[in-house]
């Protein structure tokens, strides 16, 4: 019962930062922007421009997986994103726990790519080939961003429901 009483805590911590149209307009422009920049360095750009060409590499569960999960970190990321500009901008402080989130949506991205070749992050530091060391060839760094912005996203809520309890108590 607890754990629905935080979701629900949470979700109405987003409507209230989405009750303001600027800050949808912000995650959606972030999210959109997001989704394409991973998509193209993390699919498309490690398959030499054709999606079909990293199906045949890493197979067509793979390649649904990782745009999958690019499609929910930009979503989660953009929510994160407007939530932690929204905290900023009402309290006049920096959430840590925003920036927490952003490490997550960093380790979900180095998951996704052909494991075979490298992902393009992981060729950046030097490691093209880490993701074949791992089980599930990148799918469970997905997985940790991708809890991570969850994660994230609940804290930032959390402090957000706290301040406003806080500020309706003391009127």
């Amino acid at each position: 019962m607890k754990l629905s009483k935080e979701i629900g805590e949470t979700l109405e911590s987003i409507k209230l930062v989405f009750d303001n149209r600027k800050y949808l307009w912000i995650s959606l422009i972030f999210g959109i922007v997001s989704f394409a920049v991973l998509y193209y360095l993390l699919v498309v750009q490690v398959a030499n421009q054709d999606i079909w060409i990293s199906v045949m590499m890493s197979g067509a569960l793979f390649v649904t997986i990782s745009i999958v999960s690019i499609t929910l970190m930009s979503f989660l990321s953009a929510i994160l994103f407007s939530m932690t500009l929204f905290h900023f901008n009402k309290f006049k402080k920096g959430s840590k726990k925003g920036f927490f989130g952003f490490i997550g949506s960093g380790i979900a991205a180095f998951g996704v790519g052909c494991p075979t070749c490298g992902a393009f992050l992981f060729g950046l530091i030097g490691m093209p080939l880490a993701l074949t060391y791992l089980p599930w060839r990148g799918i469970e760094l997905q997985i940790v961003g991708i809890l991570i912005l969850i994660l994230s996203i609940y804290l930032t809520g959390k402090s957000l429901t706290s301040y406003c309890k806080f500020k309706v108590h003391k009127v």
